[in-house]
């Protein structure tokens, strides 16, 4: 299947009454996920706390999994796209150090959403398709640095898949309660400075080392 693209949901220009009406559906699905999780919702339920008609629902999203892939990727591309805003005209280190921060940040603004969240990003990865965001915008990071000198880098797209694939990996193990609230952050740095390191140049490898071993150490193993 593929991925919900921007045409389908994010990026085409709707109403003002099309704007609300999807609001008040994303604002109910995420309500209801944190209530009850994926499994126990259906499109009924939804529609009921929505307002909207449960046929519109279909109409617009098609399916309960692409109506909860759109939803995890329109906050998922929010989020990402704050920490992008931060580095401008920089080289590009500063998303990845904004980041970590980001994604932290909006998991605790909703702990128990960001948990039901966290297994539809696995289970209907296809669907939600945060590799294609990660390319955008941690793709036009590393693509700035290795411009600017500071990164040895010929597959960007490798890279900043391995950056989704870490950074979605590491709050599932949050999800699942291997991850302490605490440790959240100083583990997506860290998944941050192993990806990059290895294409890193000159100071910047010497900076991303010297980070990598005090998060390692602050953690201390056991976090």
């Amino acid at each position: 299947m593929d991925a919900i693209s921007d045409g389908q949901t994010i990026g085409r220009r709707l109403t003002p009454r099309q704007r609300e009406r999807r609001e008040r559906v994303r604002a109910a699905t995420f309500a209801l996920l944190a209530r009850h999780g994926g499994e126990a919702l259906s499109m009924r339920l939804i529609a009921e706390a929505a307002g909207v008609a449960e046929r519109t629902l279909f109409n617009i999203y098609g399916s309960k999994d692409r109506l909860f892939a759109a939803t995890v990727r329109e906050r998922s591309e929010e989020t990402i796209a704050h920490a992008a805003s931060v580095h401008g005209g920089g080289d590009g280190m500063a998303f990845f150090r904004e980041l970590p921060a980001r994604l932290a940040e909006k998991t605790f603004e909703a702990p128990e959403l960001a948990r039901a969240l966290a297994p539809i990003l696995i289970e209907h990865a296809d669907l939600v398709g945060l590799p294609d965001v990660y390319e955008r915008f941690a793709g036009g990071a590393l693509r700035a640095m290795a411009e600017a000198g500071v990164l040895a880098l010929e597959d960007v797209g490798l890279v900043s898949r391995l950056v989704c694939m870490r950074m979605v990996a590491t709050i599932l193990l949050w999800a699942k309660n291997e991850i302490a609230d605490a440790a959240l952050e100083a583990h997506l740095r860290l998944a941050i400075c192993q990806i990059v390191l290895p294409y890193a140049e000159g100071k910047l490898g010497a900076q991303l080392r010297d980070e990598a071993r005090a998060l390692t150490r602050a953690l201390g193993g056991g976090a």
